[in-house]
């Protein structure tokens, strides 16, 4: 059985990966934004690190601020 938190899960390991490069990242309703990632993990008070719902896509100047979880893919730009 295919597992939501699994892919979610995934999509976080690929935003920490490519964090600050440009990227393609293709959202659930069809619509890409291409530009730069912003996402990094933080760790939390109790040592353990934390995965951040949203990463932040800069296209141009503009920031677009997406929910991990309406991330369908996220490729080299």
């Amino acid at each position: 059985m295919y597992d939501m938190t699994d892919a979610v899960q995934a999509m976080k390991n690929r935003a920490v990966a490519m964090n600050g490069q440009s990227v393609a990242v293709n959202l659930s309703g069809g619509q890409t934004l291409t530009g730069t990632l912003a996402y990094a993990t933080i760790t939390g008070s109790w040592g353990g690190t934390v995965y951040p719902e949203v990463l932040t896509v800069t296209v141009s100047t503009k920031a677009h601020v997406v929910r991990i979880d309406h991330v369908s893919s996220i490729g080299q730009g």
